[in-house]
């Protein structure tokens, strides 16, 4: 498992939030992303991606930290809607980073309804 983290002197910072963590694995079957970032109102949000090679193993949601301390499930995308488009395997996040980047700005959007 690899871990690709900025600090709070990152250049480009992320759309839909402030990066505060990232971690990508393979596995056997598959792969996963975890992100974390922080809203411009300073609540934070985990996307977490799990690449199987069975579309029916997979799955892409997105929680936000509460004030009790736990991650709620937010929202999520069905693998349906992008399995397909995502190779068996990969070496990087590459391949998740448009799926993670539509979960935090559906996230971002439920927020603002508040």
């Amino acid at each position: 498992m690899t871990s690709d983290r900025r600090d709070d002197n990152a250049t480009t910072p992320q759309p839909n939030g402030r990066q505060v963590e990232r971690t990508f694995g393979e596995h056997l079957q598959g792969y996963d992303l975890t992100e974390i970032r922080r809203t411009s109102g300073g609540t934070l949000l985990r996307v977490r991606i799990h690449r199987d090679a069975y579309q029916h193993q997979s799955y892409a949601l997105v929680e936000v930290f509460t004030p009790t301390m736990t991650w709620t499930a937010l929202t999520t995308e069905p693998a349906s809607a992008w399995h397909a488009a995502t190779p068996c395997r990969s070496a990087g996040p590459a391949p998740l980073e448009s799926l993670a980047d539509r979960l935090f700005a559906r996230a971002d959007a439920i927020l603002r309804t508040q």
